[in-house]
């Protein structure tokens, strides 16, 4: 089997620019396998918890984790770093790491809850919308459809009337307009069974 151009020269770019060559994963020795490559330490729900919960309360670790709900990191930004690290140390599968999540989440609010400070969920959810007062905004929304009555008088008169076709000119002033589907119709009395009678 012969090797293309596009082949070769794809395979020049890759090891340029640093990128690993598609396959090579493929090619490391099976006798020294990725940690998230082999059976994961743990398979209980329960048990992994406990480790976490044994890993996060380290002082130091405790501190740190602390420190960035401090500095505004979401809840779920943290417990999914500590989630994916305990994955790449090949201590949980990613189905377990999916239901650790929530028991991570809970072991950081409370952490935070006992350090007496206040957290968030997600990164950027203080970020509230501005609120404005009442008036400021009826003034607001008058300026913009001011605006906007400008701009509608700005169009019509760049409209030049020599482009329109005297076709299309007759046939709009022949042109008859039915009444509309949501206009009110008037009642004409029924003769039916099912009408008013008196």
């Amino acid at each position: 089997m012969a090797i293309s151009e596009k082949a070769v020269e794809f395979l020049g770019n890759s090891l340029a620019t640093g990128r690993p060559v598609p396959g090579q994963s493929l090619t490391n020795s099976p006798e020294q396998p990725y940690k998230w490559e082999q059976p994961p330490e743990f398979v209980n729900a329960k048990e992994a918890s406990l480790y976490i919960f044994e890993t996060i309360t380290v002082p130091e670790t405790t501190s740190n984790l602390l420190l960035s709900v401090i500095n505004g990191v979401g809840v779920v930004d943290l417990a999914s770093i500590i989630l994916y690290s305990g994955f790449l140390e090949g201590k949980w599968n990613p189905d377990l790491m999916t239901l650790l999540m929530e028991p991570t989440m809970y072991m950081i609010m409370a952490l935070s809850e006992k350090a007496e400070i206040d957290y968030m969920l997600e990164s950027g959810d203080a970020e509230q919308p501005k609120e404005m007062s009442p008036d400021k905004e009826i003034n607001m929304l008058k300026g913009g459809i001011s605006e906007l009555d400008n701009m509608k008088k700005k169009a019509a008169q760049q409209i030049n009337e020599r482009v329109i076709p005297q076709e299309v000119k007759e046939m709009i002033e022949t042109t008859e307009i039915s009444p509309s589907l949501l206009e009110k119709v008037k009642s004409t009395p029924s003769s039916s069974l099912l009408g008013k009678g008196e």
